[in-house]
């Protein structure tokens, strides 16, 4: 779907989180730092009007793998036009569908292939939307995303993932424990 881009002209006095290439976590696929920008402080980068659930995805230097989910923190924020704002049809396909999507080894392929320059590689919106996505049935695509999210947060979540991990090799230690020190009573 079509994303606009801001009419600094318009919007003189009011400030934004602004958020640049480097502003996205490579490891985490989150936004970790932005700067408040405004009409007069902006870079002229600076131009693409994000909503929540949109996906980001950094087309200079793609093989960087600089994406991101948005969050509803930083809906009607700017981003750099560094980025591929994609925008889900939400009839169609879920955003976090989209995003995981993107994620795949396959898309990574495309993006190679697809790249110009060797200094600077970069790959156009156009041929980063042209990528094609199967997209089955919001139930199913409900279903996939389910599964990656609880794989992602046990992946990726350190207050997640290894409370967890703790638990259940305690668990597992005071089972083997009771087994190995339990005996039968010899009469």
């Amino acid at each position: 779907m079509k994303t606009d881009n801001i009419k600094w002209a318009e919007n003189k006095s009011q400030n934004y989180a602004y958020i640049d290439l480097s502003s996205v976590c490579r490891k985490h696929n989150q936004i970790v730092n932005v700067q408040t920008v405004n009409a007069e402080t902006a870079p002229s980068r600076a131009r693409q009007i994000v909503l929540e659930d949109d996906i980001l995805y950094g087309t200079t230097r793609p093989t960087l793998k600089r994406l991101c989910h948005i969050s509803s923190k930083f809906h009607g924020q700017i981003c750099s036009t560094g980025f591929c704002v994609l925008r889900a049809n939400k009839q169609r396909i879920l955003p976090k569908y989209l995003y995981f999507a993107i994620t795949t080894t396959s898309f990574d392929v495309f993006v190679e292939l697809n790249q110009k320059g060797a200094s600077y590689p970069a790959i156009s919106n156009a041929k980063l939307k042209s990528y094609t996505i199967i997209i089955p049935s919001l139930d199913e695509q409900e279903r996939i995303v389910a599964t990656l999210s609880k794989f992602d947060k046990l992946a990726n979540d350190l207050s997640f993932g290894l409370p967890a991990e703790i638990k259940a090799r305690r668990q597992q230690y005071e089972y083997y424990r009771n087994k190995l020190l339990t005996f039968k009573e010899i009469s």
